[in-house]
C-alpha cells in the first residue's frame, strides 16, 4: 500500500506488466494473464500468476483494473528444471547419435580399407608394391586409432552443451582422410586435387571433422561418374566469420528440383544403392551445426555436386 506497484516487480518484468495493462484497455472486460516475479523481504524472488481485468462501468467507461494473483513459484521452478533436463537429454541423445554413426560408418570404412589392403598384400609379388601397400596399411591403422581416440573423447566428455573444440590444420586433416581412403581412391582411379593453403586452420570437434570429411569424400567415391574419369576437387576460402571448405565432384549428382528439401533429411536416399541408409548427410549436417557451422549443396544430375562446409571461426 502507498507504493508504486511497478516497483514491487523485478525490473525485467515491468514491461510485460505494462503490456498486459494496455491489453486491458484495448479489450475491456476480457481477462489477461501474466506471470510476474516479485522480490520479498527474505530476499527470495517468487513467481506470481496474475489475472488482470478492466472494471467497466454501466456507461462503458473503465473505472479501474482488477488484479488477482497467486504464488506459482514451485510450478515455474519445476518447469525450468524440466526444460534444463530436456535440453540435457537432447544433448546426450545427439552425442549418442553421433557416436553410433561414427561407429557404424567411419569405423566400417576404415575396416573395409584395411581388409582391401591386406588382400592386396596377399596377392602381390612385387617388392615395391608390397612396400607401398605396407605404408598405406600403416596410414590406415593410424587413422583408425585416431578415430577410436576421438570416440573415447565423445564418450568421456562431461561438457554440457557443445563438445570441446580444437584448432586443426584443414589441409593436414583433408590429406589424412584421403590417405585413409587410399585404397578406394586407387581402385576407382579417382583424380584428386587439393587447393587448400597449409596455414588454414579450423576450430572443430576433432571427431566431428573426421566424420564429416570421411563421409563427404566416401560419398564422392561411391556416387562417382560412370561415364567419365571420376574427379574430386577440394578448395577453401574465407567468408565473413567462416572458413569454407568446397568439395566438388563430377559424379552422378542429385536432382535438387525434386529433392532440395530432402538432401539433408534422415533416411533420404537418391541413387538406389543397396548400401545406402540415408543417414550420412543428415549426421554430417548435425555435426557441422553442432560446431555453429552450416552446409550447402549445389548439384545437377549427370554433372556432379559441390558441397560447401562452413566452419565457424567464432568460439
Amino acid at each position: 500500500m502507498g507504493t508504486d506497484s511497478l516497483l514491487s516487480i523485478v525490473a525485467e518484468d515491468r514491461a510485460k506488466c505494462l503490456a498486459t495493462v494496455t491489453q486491458c484497455f484495448v479489450e475491456p472486460g476480457t481477462p489477461h494473464q501474466v506471470i510476474l516475479r516479485k522480490p520479498y523481504h527474505d530476499q527470495a524472488v517468487r513467481s506470481n500468476h496474475w489475472e488482470f481485468k478492466s472494471v467497466v462501468t454501466s456507461t462503458g467507461e473503465i473505472s479501474g483494473i482488477q488484479c488477482v494473483g497467486y504464488d506459482v513459484t514451485l510450478l515455474v521452478d519445476n518447469l525450468e528444471r524440466s526444460k534444463r533436463l530436456l535440453a540435457l537429454t537432447n544433448q546426450q541423445n545427439a552425442r549418442l547419435q553421433n557416436f553410433a554413426y561414427i561407429i557404424s560408418h567411419n569405423v566400417r570404412s576404415h575396416s573395409a580399407n584395411l581388409t582391401a589392403l591386406v588382400d592386396l598384400l596377399q596377392h602381390t609379388t612385387d617388392e615395391a608394391q608390397s612396400a607401398m601397400f605396407l605404408q598405406m596399411l600403416k596410414t590406415s591403422t593410424d587413422k583408425l586409432a585416431e578415430t577410436i581416440v576421438n570416440l573415447n573423447e565423445i564418450v568421456t566428455s562431461t561438457t554440457v552443451g557443445a563438445q570441446p573444440r580444437e584448432q586443426r590444420g584443414l589441409r593436414q586433416e583433408v590429406s589424412r582422410t584421403l590417405e585413409a581412403l587410399n585404397v578406394l581412391v586407387h581402385q576407382n582411379q579417382l583424380a584428386v586435387s587439393v587447393a587448400i593453403p597449409a596455414k588454414i586452420t579450423v576450430n572443430v570437434v576433432p571427431a566431428y571433422l573426421d566424420s564429416i570429411l570421411l563421409n563427404l569424400f566416401s560419398n564422392a567415391i561411391k556416387y562417382r561418374s560412370r561415364s567419365a574419369p571420376p574427379r574430386l576437387d577440394l578448395g577453401c576460402y574465407r567468408e565473413e566469420d567462416y572458413v569454407v571448405l568446397t568439395i566438388a565432384d563430377n559424379g552422378q549428382g542429385i536432382d535438387l528440383v525434386r529433392n532440395q528439401a530432402k538432401v539433408f533429411g534422415m533416411y533420404k536416399t537418391f541413387h538406389g544403392n543397396d548400401d545406402a541408409r540415408g543417414l550420412g548427410l543428415f549426421i554430417t549436417k548435425n555435426q557441422i551445426e553442432a560446431m555453429n557451422g552450416k552446409i550447402e549443396v549445389d548439384s545437377q544430375v549427370g554433372v556432379g555436386s559441390t558441397f560447401k562446409v562452413y566452419f565457424s571461426e567464432i568460439v
